[in-house]
C-alpha cells in the first residue's frame, strides 16, 4: 500500500502532451457535506484527464476487461497510488464512458478502502440518448436499456441508462477489489457523465451504500458534477430533498448543456448548485480579470489554444433556452409536436436525432458519414429558411450553426467554437483553478 497522502502527478497525454498537478488525498478526511475548493478541483481534473486519446493496448483486458487504454489516466492512477483500475472509455448508445480507480487509504489510525468513479462526457452514440429523455429508441437489453421505464417521465431516462450501466459495473469492480476495509467513494462526472454521478448519488444516498453488500455512509460519498445537465422533473421528484444537499453541481452561465432540459419546463437536478463566472453574472472589470486569469489555465489544458467566449455572454444561450422552453413546454410536446424542418414535417425529438445528434455522433461507418453530411446540410439550410422551417427550429439551427458548426467545418479559421469552449472540462477546470472558493456563485 502506498502510505502517501500528498504527492504530484506526471501524466503523459495520447497526443504526447504532458498534465502535471500536486494532489492531497487527505481531504477525504472531511465529512462530504460541505463544499470542498481542493477536493473540487481534483475532482475536475480526473474528468478532464478522462478525455485524453484511446489506445490498443491487448495487455489492458487483464485488468479491466477491455483491450485498449487512455495512458494519461493510466499514469496519473499509478502516480497517486491506485493498485486497480478499469478503463472503459467507450460505450454504446444507453451506456456511459468511465473509468474506476481502488486504492487503500490511511487516515489517522483509520484504513479505508478508497474508490474514485469518474463519468466522462458524451461518447459517439450516447448523444441520441441525450435527447430522449422517454427512451423511445433505446437499443440495449432489448429496448429496455438499463434503468426500465419505472422512472418515465420523472427522470430523463437516457441519463438513468447511464447511471445503472455504471452502478452495476462499480459495484462488480468494488466487489472484485475491495479488502473489506469501510468504503469512501468519490463520484465525479462531466456533461453526461455529470448526470451519471448525480443521479448513482443520490440513489447511494437514498440506499445507504451500493446494493446489499457495500455500505457507504453519507459522510463518505464525496459528488462533484461539472456542466450537469437538467435530468429530472422537479414536480415529480424529490431533487429539493436536503439529503441530497451534498452533491455539489459546478455550472456555467454560458454553458448551453446545463440548461437541456430548461428549468422552465419543470426540470433540474439534485444537490446544490454553483456558477463559474459568466460576463452576465459579475461586473465588467472584475469578468475580464478573471478571463485573463482563467485563459492561462486554458491554454495550458489545451496547448496554447485561446479561449473563445460568447461575445454577447450568457445571453446568447439564455434565447436559445427561452425558445426550446416555448415550442416544448413538456415532453409531450417534445416527442409529438409537428414542426416544419425544411419544408418537411418534424417534431423536436427527430429534429435533434438527424441535425444535432448526426452531426457529433461519430463517424464508424459510410451510413454515419451521410448521416453527418445531411445533418450539416440541414443546420445550415433551416437556419436561413423563413418560410420552410418553424421559427423555434429555425433559431435553433442557427445557434448550433453559427456557434460551433461553421467554425468546427473551417478548424476555426471563420468564427468561433463558442458552443465547445463554454461546454469541455478544460473550460471549468480553468475556472476553478482561477477562481477561489467565494467567487463561485450559488444558485437558489
Amino acid at each position: 500500500m502506498k502510505d502517501d497522502l500528498k504527492g504530484s502527478v506526471r501524466a503523459v497525454m495520447c497526443s504526447g502532451s504532458e498534465t502535471c498537478f500536486d494532489y492531497d488525498l487527505s481531504l477525504f478526511n472531511k465529512p462530504s457535506d460541505k463544499y470542498d475548493h481542493e477536493l473540487s478541483r481534483l475532482s475536475c481534473r480526473f474528468v478532464t484527464v478522462g478525455y485524453d486519446g484511446i489506445i490498443d493496448d491487448p495487455e489492458a483486458e487483464n485488468e479491466s476487461g477491455f483491450p485498449y487504454t487512455q495512458p494519461g489516466v493510466r499514469d496519473m492512477l499509478n502516480c497517486m497510488g491506485f493498485t486497480s483500475r478499469e478503463i472503459q472509455s467507450k460505450s454504446l448508445r444507453d451506456e456511459e464512458a468511465y473509468f474506476f480507480a481502488h486504492r487503500e487509504l490511511k487516515l489517522g489510525n483509520e484504513s479505508f478502502d478508497l474508490y474514485v468513479a469518474a463519468f466522462i462526457g458524451s461518447y459517439k452514440k450516447t448523444w441520441y440518448s441525450n435527447f430522449d429523455p422517454l427512451g423511445v429508441d433505446r437499443i440495449c437489453r432489448g429496448g429496455m436499456g438499463y434503468a426500465g421505464d419505472d422512472e418515465k417521465g420523472a427522470i430523463h431516462l437516457g441519463f438513468a441508462d447511464a447511471r445503472e450501466y455504471s452502478l452495476e459495473r462499480l459495484e462488480s469492480f468494488i466487489k472484485r477489489t475491495r479488502e473489506s476495509l469501510p468504503v469512501k467513494l468519490l463520484l465525479t462526472g462531466h456533461s453526461r457523465g455529470a448526470a451519471t454521478a448525480g443521479l448513482m448519488a443520490a440513489k447511494i444516498l437514498a440506499n445507504g451504500g451500493i446494493g446489499s453488500d457495500i455500505p457507504v455512509k453519507a459522510d463518505d460519498l464525496y459528488t462533484y458534477c461539472f456542466a450537469t445537465p437538467n435530468y429530472a422533473d422537479g414536480k415529480l421528484t424529490n431533487i429539493y430533498d436536503r439529503r441530497f444537499a451534498r452533491i455539489f453541481n459546478v455550472v456555467s452561465p454560458e454553458d448551453f448543456v446545463t440548461e437541456v432540459f430548461p428549468k422552465a419546463s419543470g426540470f433540474g437536478k439534485y444537490g446544490t448548485v454553483y456558477s463559474i463566472f459568466g460576463s452576465d453574472n459579475a461586473s465588467r472589470g472584475h469578468y475580464a480579470r478573471e478571463k485573463a486569469v482563467m485563459t492561462r489555465f486554458f491554454r495550458d489544458y489545451r496547448g496554447s489554444q485561446p479561449y473563445a467566449s460568447y461575445k454577447k455572454g450568457s445571453r446568447d444561450v439564455e434565447k436559445v433556452i427561452a425558445v426550446m422552453a416555448e415550442s416544448m413546454k413538456d415532453l409531450d410536446t417534445y416527442y409529438n409536436k409537428k414542426m416544419r424542418l425544411c419544408f418537411k414535417s418534424c417534431t423536436p425529438f427527430e429534429y435533434f436525432k438527424i441535425t444535432r445528434c448526426a452531426f457529433v455522433g461519430g463517424v464508424d461507418s459510410p451510413e454515419d458519414q451521410a448521416n453527418r453530411d445531411r445533418a450539416a446540410k440541414l443546420l445550415s439550410l433551416s437556419s436561413l429558411d423563413t418560410l420552410g422551417t418553424s421559427p423555434a427550429l429555425r433559431k435553433i439551427s442557427a445557434f448550433f450553426l453559427f456557434k460551433q458548426g461553421v467554425a468546427q467545418v473551417t478548424g476555426r479559421k471563420i468564427g468561433n467554437e463558442y458552443f465547445n469552449d463554454a461546454h469541455i472540462a478544460a473550460t471549468y477546470l480553468a475556472y476553478l483553478m482561477s477562481m477561489t472558493e467565494k467567487q463561485l456563485k450559488k444558485i437558489k
